[in-house]
């Protein structure tokens, strides 16, 4: 990249998920090969929405158009 990307303080980042709801959905998504929003943006929230097994899915391609990250 032309900039160096500066990396969050401590106290802005996430905590890994490590659930068992968020571990469930995460086997779920693999094992059918599906492609989600959550992944492809590096969505930060994607802990707490798989371990109520929420997911966005993308259903036009595997490229996410969005900059959410």
């Amino acid at each position: 990249p032309d900039q160096e990307v500066l990396r969050k303080p401590d106290w802005i980042r996430v905590k890994a998920p490590v659930s068992k709801g968020y571990s469930e959905t995460r086997e779920i998504v693999k094992s059918n090969k599906l492609v989600t929003v959550c992944e492809e943006a590096g969505c930060p929230n994607i802990g707490e929405c798989w371990d109520k097994k929420h997911a966005t899915f993308m259903i036009m391609g595997e490229i996410c158009t969005r900059a959410c990250a």
